[in-house]
């Protein structure tokens, strides 16, 4: 155990650093740059809500600033393709040399081990429409589930998804095709072997093999967390991520260390060995949190639970699926990071016909008192998030801080 306890300041730093969140926007929008962020970060979070752009665009904004969407459809389905989706924290983008060390849990939905597979490829006809989907797909090449005319299913509880479509799903998870293309945000899939390359698809990593590899993956781009925390990434149950990091700590690949929560309290912390230099530098005053950004409510920097208000006293809740009236903030608030502090939320939606992006609520943390400096960076940020949403007008409903509301408006 480290003898010196970090400030809250060090923590918060190096966990941003770790996070391709505590720069001042210098990454140039480039391909090979875009390849280097998500390899650092592991993964872009993809979900279905698109109150303004979907969360994987939105996660990759906040760290280089506005880029073209097409830059990064082109790693995720191109014909050179860096990435592809899978399962990682949730449904997500990630770098393709992941794919080796998905291919055990592949096998497992293959097999029907899974709770997710474990009754539907069995049950009657089911296997028939499978091995019919994936023909089809080897004959005809990519498909989405709109180009299947099933002409008899019956709806059911799971998403009423029609059976071709569960075929889909399946060959994907079982790993015999990938997403290779996007059309209006539904799937096309692809046989695996035309799309993933072989040094990727022929490899033998065990059950353990991969744990091994996502939990100091997870450690690495996390940066400083609970031991408790290090599985969250990958959503690895603590039964099984447990006994993992204490090996880590054992061989020395994961260090211990005392940092200072928010109230000022000696909490245990680790750290992967290789980040270990960033502590000096922080403390040193070399790395500095100096970016401001708005963050998707599923951003990678929010996967290891309860960190956020622990570290950062802040507490990020999606409350989308909340009735409206049991709303305390708005339906998608995007946290606003300003030099390594979330200082607050707003709940945008683009109205794309009129390119009218609408700010339904803005708040501030309690202990929060903007000054200029606050303003104009804030005020820069939304510019840019205007200009990555093409919208051309900005208006505020009156919902949440009104002060801060008035003074952001006159900023822009």
């Amino acid at each position: 155990m480290s003898i010196t306890t970090h400030s809250n300041e060090t923590i918060r730093n190096v966990i941003l650093h770790c996070q391709e969140l505590s720069n001042s926007g210098n990454h140039t929008p480039t391909l090979e740059n875009i390849t280097s962020v998500v390899s650092k970060i592991r993964a872009l979070q993809i979900d279905t809500l698109q109150m303004v752009k979907r969360s994987h665009f939105l996660a990759l904004w906040s760290r280089i600033g506005t880029y073209d969407d097409n830059l990064l459809n082109e790693l995720a389905y191109g014909n050179n393709r860096k990435f592809f989706e899978y399962w990682y924290h949730a449904a997500c983008i990630i770098p393709v040399e992941e794919f080796a060390y998905r291919i055990p849990a592949m096998k497992k939905h293959f097999r029907k081990e899974t709770k997710r597979w474990r009754n539907w490829p069995n049950e009657k006809n089911n296997a028939k429409v499978i091995n019919e989907t994936l023909n089809k797909i080897k004959l005809e090449g990519p498909m989405k589930a709109s180009d299947f005319n099933d002409t008899k299913y019956t709806p059911g509880s799971w998403w009423n998804w029609k059976p071709s479509k569960r075929a889909l799903e399946y060959l994907n998870d079982s790993g015999m095709t990938v997403v290779v293309d996007r059309i209006n945000f539904q799937r096309v899939y692809g046989l695996t072997e035309l799309n993933i390359p072989e040094k990727f698809r022929d490899t033998n990593y065990t059950d353990q093999d991969c744990l091994n590899h996502d939990l100091e993956m997870s450690l690495k781009a996390t940066g400083i967390c609970r031991p408790s925390q290090v599985g969250n990434y990958t959503h690895t149950k603590q039964g099984l991520s447990n006994p993992i990091v204490e090996e880590m700590i054992r061989s020395g690949r994961a260090v211990e260390i005392t940092g200072l929560d928010k109230s000022k309290k000696e909490i245990g912390l680790l750290i992967h060995k290789d980040n270990l230099h960033l502590l000096e530098l922080a403390q040193d005053g070399v790395l500095n949190a100096d970016r401001t950004t708005f963050l998707s409510p599923f951003d990678n920097i929010f996967w290891a639970k309860g960190r956020d208000k622990e570290i950062f006293s802040f507490t990020q809740v999606l409350e989308c699926y909340k009735p409206k009236n049991q709303r305390k903030w708005g339906y998608f608030c995007l946290p606003i990071l300003y030099k390594g502090t979330l200082i607050g939320r707003f709940d945008p939606k683009l109205d794309r016909k009129t390119g009218t992006m609408i700010i339904r609520s803005m708040h501030l943390e309690p202990d929060v008192i903007p000054d200029e400096q606050m303003l104009f960076e804030v005020a820069k940020s939304m510019r840019e998030f205007l200009s990555f949403h093409d919208a051309n007008s900005i208006t505020f409903e009156n919902a949440g801080n009104g002060e801060f509301r008035n003074l952001l408006q006159k900023a822009l």
